[in-house]
């Protein structure tokens, strides 16, 4: 939020809690967005395409992906493969049902590389082993 409002530009806005829009003095346009009681939202920042280069810091390492797969044996194994072979660290990944498509799921990983090139090869095989794989944002990880 504090990078949003930064920019004093009107075209831009941000997911967050209520304690960043008083900490920041953020106007609040709507509360209790979320489709789902249990979603809980760690970060969101909007921005148009060709600006995103602007906010990229040389310190993103981790990425956040939602990918689909294709309902058959050895799907999930051959879209994480890619990751092991391009050395790009699997840190996280969660399944989730999608609504109106019974026993079908989303998958949500996040993953951490240092290599851009190493990465965009795994995306790239990751691709051609889904049905569909979004990258939802890449960032500075949290510190412990």
């Amino acid at each position: 939020m504090r990078e949003a409002l930064s920019r004093g530009d009107k075209s831009c806005a941000a997911i967050a809690g209520r304690r960043a829009g008083e900490q920041y003095k953020g106007v609040i346009l709507a509360e209790n967005i979320q489709d789902n009681a249990e979603n809980f939202t760690r970060f969101v920042l909007l921005v148009k395409e060709k600006e995103a280069a602007a906010w990229l810091s040389p310190d993103a390492r981790k990425v956040s992906l939602a990918m689909r797969l294709a309902h058959r044996p050895g799907a999930l194994l051959a879209s994480l493969d890619p990751f092991a072979r391009h050395g790009v660290n699997l840190l996280k990944i969660e399944s989730r049902p999608i609504h109106g498509q019974p026993w079908e799921y989303q998958f949500f990983i996040d993953v951490e590389s240092t290599d851009v090139a190493r990465l965009d090869q795994a995306l790239a095989g990751v691709r051609r082993a889904t049905s569909e794989l979004r990258v939802l944002g890449r960032y500075v990880a949290a510190s412990r």
